[in-house]
């Protein structure tokens, strides 16, 4: 497992650092730059935060595993099932986290780039990391082991980052069935038709199912309906929070607040 994560940190590295000598060739805008800047200095954080919660996680998993209904052997049955099943549950969690303030307020550092590379996918929020583990804990109990969730996450982290880039265009073969970097740019885009479309993380068969799955047919413009023009991480990292802080009093009631904070963004 440890092999696998070193691996792929090599392997986005190498991608990113190419991705971003390309861009740099065209002489970009300092805005661009600077955004470029910005998601770096994001990854680096959540590189160093994973690098712990990856411990964390295989604790709270085997002692979830620990309580499991059934306990299959390794075979190939399992990791298909394995496989689906981690897909489903990150589309479940990442439905949620365009669905609800709470979990938005963290994952809007991922949309809130109106650039759209391989940097982007280092942009994400380290904060994610002390609570997503919990979704995929109930896998557990099913006898899907530890290791294998673990493994899978990582894959998905990784296929997920090479998703981020505009040279790669459409591939009719795949677009329908899998997470390509055309359904990415989708999820990605701020066009009415694109919003909230493409949560699945490998495979695009559970937005087909629960209908939110859109084709890229026009062209995607990305960032996130409110923007903040800011380059600096903390404010990419906690501007939703602030309003969220700012909104919460407002609310009178425990019910009130727990109404907001499981509504739909604004």
């Amino acid at each position: 497992m440890l092999t696998f994560n070193i691996v792929a940190i090599i392997i986005l590295t190498i991608a990113f650092s190419i991705d971003v000598f390309l861009i740099l060739q065209q002489k970009p805008k300092p805005a661009v730059v600077n955004d470029l800047k910005s998601n770096f200095l994001l990854g680096m954080l959540v590189l160093l935060t994973g690098a712990f919660m990856k411990t964390v996680e295989l604790s709270a998993f085997s002692l979830v595993y620990n309580f499991a209904i059934i306990k299959p052997g390794m075979s190939v049955w399992l990791w298909i099932v394995g496989i689906f099943a981690c897909d489903f549950v990150h589309y479940v969690y990442h439905w949620l986290e365009h669905g609800t303030q709470l979990f938005w307020a963290a994952h809007v550092t991922h949309h809130s780039s109106e650039h759209f590379n391989m940097s982007t996918g280092w942009r994400t929020s380290f904060l994610q990391l002390f609570y997503r583990f919990i979704f995929f804990a109930p896998l557990c109990l099913l006898g899907i082991p530890p290791v294998m969730i673990l493994f899978l996450e990582s894959a998905t982290a990784m296929w997920n980052f090479l998703l981020h880039t505009e040279s790669i265009k459409k591939l009719p073969l795949f677009d329908w069935w899998l997470n390509t970097p055309s359904n990415h740019r989708v999820h990605h885009a701020t066009n009415e038709q694109y919003l909230d479309k493409n949560m699945g993380g490998i495979f695009m068969i559970y937005d087909h199912l629960f209908g939110t799955y859109a084709k890229e047919n026009e062209t995607p413009v990305y960032g996130i309906t409110h923007k903040i023009h800011s380059h600096k991480p903390a404010t990419i990292l906690f501007h939703e929070f602030n309003s969220i802080r700012k909104e919460l009093p407002l609310r009178k009631g425990m019910m009130a607040k727990a109404r907001y904070l499981l509504s739909a963004p604004q």
